[in-house]
């Protein structure tokens, strides 16, 4: 098969999309991209021009099970891509595990350690006026209506990317304009725990939000990673059963939690992924002989919310230098 008769699941629909050039030295230039099939459009073009000191490393915005590990098999076959420079970022010990039976080198990095603690998600001193809120767009995957027997439930929904909306159960609030981030902190910190209803998804952002507001999780089984963060303490993991969680919700507004130890949880877990990536960053730099460069000390001076960009990338600059 060549690459004119192959057609990934799902490609990044919009020019702009997540992509960063996180190191640009002349010894080795280092990449952070979502997924693979995301990429493909922009792979098919420019993957002829790649430099052997490019490195990629990749984080999992979307679950990666055997699918998605067969299409990325399929993509780096066909274009011949060199798996040793590509280094994935699982959410999740079983995503870790299918991948590196197709070949592909990794760890568990979860991206939800790239929520910077200092920036807007943090426990407030405001009274609980809802049992339970639910922050997700309205899509039919969010499985909103699995809440329907959760009373005095809020419901923040983001913007839905096109998808139908889905409907919603009963409801004492819901957003009618977008919130800013700030306004969310505030409606998460007003409950008495939060809703996570999917069955498969990335880690989700807003799985991690609560937990740093301090609000306890009431979860669905999953796929996708959100549940590396969540112990007896701090979640309650339940099955897809609108009596199942509605009686977790009770059990948590019954037994309420300690907002400042959710917090300090979820951050002691984030840093011990940065730690690991840094760790791995360090061994990439060795690689390729950038030896005047402190992992450590690079990856705080270039840490930001969420450690992601989304833009139109000017690929002529960073690979046109070389002829096809």
């Amino acid at each position: 098969m060549t690459h004119d008769d192959f057609k990934p699941s799902y490609v990044w629909p919009n020019p702009a999309f997540p992509f960063r050039v996180y190191l640009d030295d002349p010894r080795c230039r280092i990449f952070i991209i979502e997924n693979i099939q995301h990429n493909w459009v922009w792979f098919k073009q420019w993957h002829g021009q790649f430099r052997e000191t490019d490195f990629f490393f990749v984080y999992c915005g979307w679950y990666h099970g055997e699918a998605f590990a067969r299409e990325a098999e399929k993509i780096f076959d066909i274009l011949g891509l060199p798996r040793d420079r590509f280094f994935f970022l699982f959410n999740s010990p079983g995503e870790q595990a299918i991948f590196e039976r197709h070949g592909f080198r990794g760890d568990l990095v979860a991206q939800n350690a790239w929520l910077d603690e200092n920036v807007v998600m943090r426990p407030l001193d405001v009274p609980k006026q809802y049992r339970a809120i639910y922050v997700g767009r309205r899509s039919a995957f969010k499985r909103h209506m699995l809440a329907a027997k959760v009373s005095n439930l809020a419901l923040v929904a983001g913007i839905n990317h096109g998808n139908a909306v889905s409907p919603v159960p009963d409801h004492v609030y819901l957003n009618d304009k977008q919130l800013t981030p700030d306004e969310v902190c505030v409606k998460i910190n007003e409950a008495r725990c939060g809703l996570l209803l999917s069955e498969t998804e990335g880690a989700c952002f807003a799985s991690s939000e609560y937990l740093l507001c301090g609000v306890p999780v009431v979860s669905t089984t999953c796929f996708g990673g959100r549940d590396v963060w969540y112990n007896d303490y701090n979640a309650i993991v339940c099955s897809p059963d609108p009596d199942e969680i509605a009686a977790a919700v009770e059990n948590f507004c019954a037994n309420p939690r300690d907002p400042a130890r959710i917090r300090a949880m979820h951050i002691e877990q984030s840093q011990g992924y940065r730690a690991r990536f840094t760790a791995i960053l360090g061994q990439v730099l060795r690689r390729f002989g950038v030896d005047d460069i402190d992992a450590e000390a690079y990856f705080k001076a270039n840490f930001f919310h969420k450690l992601r960009k989304s833009y139109r990338p000017d690929f002529e600059a960073i690979w046109g230098d070389r002829a096809a």
